[in-house]
């Protein structure tokens, strides 16, 4: 049985509570879901929110074997309509299909990740078991429901029959933390964005004692915030989970352990249940399991196409593992740069940047012609340049000549608040 599927031991059990207090059971959220979708027919655009009503749909639309394109609600109007042209409406696709998703987590690109319910419903069950989802959790929601962690989040505790608080509010308001208190939430998801503003709102000193459980995904966590929950947790009896997923393996692929979480920092851990990871010849990261996707859609044409990973999926990640089969991320295979004859990772100059100026807001682009160009949103560091010139030079090799620091009013993020490099390139900020 598909966890989005009607199952009478769950149809008195309360599926959610939303921003206005309001309760909805299973059968309710089904019964809403159907009579919603009655009239829905082929592949589908959903707008959605952290809401009783765009769950009741979804899962209404994945039951009528409709194909759902999630996007969020504040996409702009010009994107929407691109994704409807492109896609919506009535024709021949693959009858395993159930889900498309953006790999950046806005959907406002038409290159769509093509999920079966198969991949749904294998990733789900891994989630469910490594994390121990019981019935008796209580999850609030940190993120988008059209980004596939925040998606993953709602899989796995609606297909263990838990209660899930939803909410579109966010950290930094009162009301969302009267949520946590007065529904009595046991857990919450976070990016490594998100656990920069849980420091800044010092969640290790709040009074929390139903909160037993806290997962990150979504990017590279600072070693030193991994290293404070790690403890944190071991201190209090709550378990911290570091994972690491795609789009394309629906969510996730790797975890580590929470009694690992303080030994293993850097670490991506090990494979989810069911999967297993290898390391290619030249160093990429290759993910094996039923998680994977069937491949990816441009066009309303690729969505009759059918399984072209078939159960391998080449990262993008470059990778190491250690002698106990835990993994490393060391780069992804597009963000190095050549640059006097060297090999240098952006990845690693960024988080060392991060380090030594004790800023987040530092993110380094570059190609092998061009140089790196580094962006930053702080005053204090952009007008700290020569620091940054003295730091390439004597830790990397790579003279000055070599190196541009810009500054920006803000760096471009996608809704899960993963920066998009992309975007960054065609930013025009101001030189130093």
């Amino acid at each position: 049985m598909y966890f989005f599927e009607r199952n009478e031991a769950y149809e008195d059990r309360i599926i959610c509570i939303d921003d206005e207090g309001r309760s909805y059971t299973y059968r309710q959220i089904w019964d809403w879901g159907d009579e919603l979708t009655a009239d829905c027919r082929g592949v589908v655009v959903l707008e959605c929110s952290n809401d009783a009503e765009s769950l009741a749909r979804y899962l209404a639309l994945l039951r009528r074997g409709c194909p759902v394109i999630l996007i969020g609600k504040s996409l702009d109007e010009d994107a929407k309509a691109s994704l409807r042209d492109t896609y919506e409406g009535e024709y021949a696709v693959n009858s395993e299909l159930g889900l498309l998703l953006s790999t950046s987590g806005s959907t406002g690109d038409r290159k769509l990740v093509r999920l079966s319910y198969d991949n749904i419903q294998a990733n789900c069950d891994s989630i469910v078991e490594y994390l121990g989802i019981t019935a008796d959790e209580r999850p609030i929601t940190t993120l988008p429901m059209e980004y596939t962690y925040g998606l993953s989040v709602i899989h796995s505790h609606v297909a263990a029959g838990a209660t899930i608080i939803l909410t579109n509010r966010t950290l930094f308001q009162r009301e969302f933390w009267d949520m946590v208190e007065h529904y009595k939430v046991t857990s919450m998801a976070g990016v490594p964005y998100t656990y920069d503003m849980l420091e800044r709102l010092r969640l290790r000193e709040m009074d929390l004692p139903h909160l037993k459980t806290l997962t990150q995904a979504g990017g590279h966590l600072n070693e030193e915030v991994q290293k404070k929950y790690a403890k944190w947790a071991a201190e209090t009896g709550r378990q911290f989970f570091v994972m690491y997923g795609q789009t394309e393996a629906t969510a996730r692929m790797s975890y580590i352990p929470p009694e690992k979480c303080a030994e293993k920092i850097g670490s991506i851990g090990i494979p989810v249940p069911g999967g297993s990871m290898a390391i290619a010849e030249d160093g990429e990261l290759i993910y094996f399991g039923a998680n994977v996707s069937l491949g990816y859609a441009t066009n309303r044409e690729d969505l009759s196409l059918g399984d072209e990973n078939g159960g391998c999926l080449k990262t993008g990640d470059m990778a190491r593992m250690d002698e106990e089969g835990y993994f490393y991320i060391i780069g992804r295979k597009k963000r190095f740069v050549k640059i006097q004859g060297r090999r240098i990772s952006l990845d690693k100059i960024q988080e060392d940047l991060q380090e030594a100026f004790a800023c987040e807001d530092i993110v380094c682009t570059g190609n092998d012609d061009d140089g790196i160009t580094v962006y930053t949103s702080s005053r204090e560091v952009a007008d700290r340049e020569s620091e940054t010139l003295n730091l390439f030079m004597e830790k990397w090799q790579v003279r000055a000549r070599f190196v541009r620091v810009y500054y920006l009013e803000e760096i471009p993020r996608n809704t899960s608040g993963k920066v998009l490099y992309s975007k960054l390139q065609t930013i025009k900020g101001e030189g130093r």
